[in-house]
This record gives C-alpha cells, structure tokens and sequence, in this order.
C-alpha cells in the first residue's frame, strides 16, 4: 500500500465524521415525542458508522497502515492525531456504549454543539489537511529516491556490460592469436560482445527513459 493510499484511507474514513457528529446533535434535539422519520433512523445509523469508522482509522487503523507501509507520523503530527481522539472520544463512548438511546445519550454530552463545531470539526480539518500535505511530500519523496535508485542500477548494469565487452574483445584477440584452435572461442567470443552491445544499448534507452 502506497502512502498515497494511505492518505485516501484517511480522508474517507475520518472526514465524514465532521458532518456525522453535527447530524446526530440535530436528531438528539428533535422533541422526545415526535414520530421518528425513515429518513431520520437511516442519518442516525449512518452517522453512528461513521463516527465508529473514523474513531477506529484514528485509534488504530492509521497506525497499522502506515507501519505496513513502513512510514511513521512526525510527533507533531501524531500529537494532532493524538487531540481528534480525545475531541472525538466523547461522541464515540456515546455512541458505542451506555444507557438510553444513542441520541439521548449524544443530547446528555456537556455542550455538545460547542464540542463539534468549535472543537471536532477545526481540529479533525486541520489534521487532515496536514496529513495530505505530509503523506503526499513523503510519497514524492520515496518516488524520487526510487528513481535515483533505479537509474544508479542502470549505470552499474551499464559498466558491467562495457566490462563484458572489453574481456569479450580481448578474448577474441587472445583467439586469434591462437590460430585455427582458437576459432571456436573466437566465435563465442564475437558472440558475447555483440550480446554485450545490445544490453548495454537498451540500458541507455532505458536510462533515457528515466532521465525525461
């Protein structure tokens, strides 16, 4: 998995969770007795999903995807990571877990408004927005070492093959010397230098291909 997956990972499952955590305060403000709308039931259920999916990519998720992909948050950043668990732990604790309904329990959150739109949604935004930066650099980052790396194989492929064909060159020299027993070995040596030519021009296409 590409760091760039990583950062797509990241905003589906976290972002939701800004307009999620809004929705279910406006539910949990709707009267006691009122009959409950189709269309209410579906924005609750979805809402609850995707505060439990974006608590779960910040928990853990993040993390054990950017191990596998061998890549580690700057601490600055994870501190970030670190401040939308804690803003998100109280919607996420009512919303898993306890007495009542998920909405009452949402509506018995001390200022709970408060908490999404001057707390949740500017720290979750904020995160996000500096993790693409982040993640996006650092995959640049490996994309240009993977080319340098590449192209320094190249070259030493390419001084491999000079070398094949300068012992080839010199093989078919000793060949010749030797007279009418050396033709055979002249022949593979011819052989070998003609090999050697066709590589090393396809490695400078290749390089020529990297290099653009």
């Amino acid at each position: 998995m590409s760091l760039t997956d990583i950062q797509s990972n990241a905003l589906m499952a976290i972002g939701p969770c800004r307009i999620a955590s809004l929705s279910l305060v406006a539910l949990s403000h709707q009267p006691a007795d009122a009959d409950e709308p189709s269309g209410s039931s579906r924005a609750q259920k979805l809402s609850t999903a995707r505060i439990e999916t974006a608590f779960g990519m910040l928990s853990e998720g993040l993390d054990a995807q950017l191990e596998a992909a061998n890549h580690q948050l700057p601490p600055e950043l994870d501190d970030q990571r670190q401040a939308c668990i804690r803003v998100l732990e109280p919607l996420h604790a009512a919303v898993t877990s306890g007495s009542g309904t998920v909405l009452s329990r949402i509506g018995a959150i001390p200022k709970v408004a408060e908490l999404c739109l001057e707390q949740l949604e500017p720290t979750v935004s904020r995160f996000l927005e500096d993790l693409v930066q982040h993640l996006g650099d650092a995959e640049r980052s490996r994309e240009a070492k993977r080319s340098g790396d590449m192209l320094e194989a190249v070259r030493n492929a390419e001084a491999v093959g000079r070398n094949i064909r300068l012992i080839a060159f010199n093989a078919s020299i000793e060949a010749a010397r030797i007279g009418d027993q050396g033709k055979g070995f002249a022949v593979i040596a011819t052989e070998i230098r003609g090999l050697a030519d066709r590589t090393q021009s396809l490695l400078t296409e290749i390089a020529g291909f990297m290099r653009a």
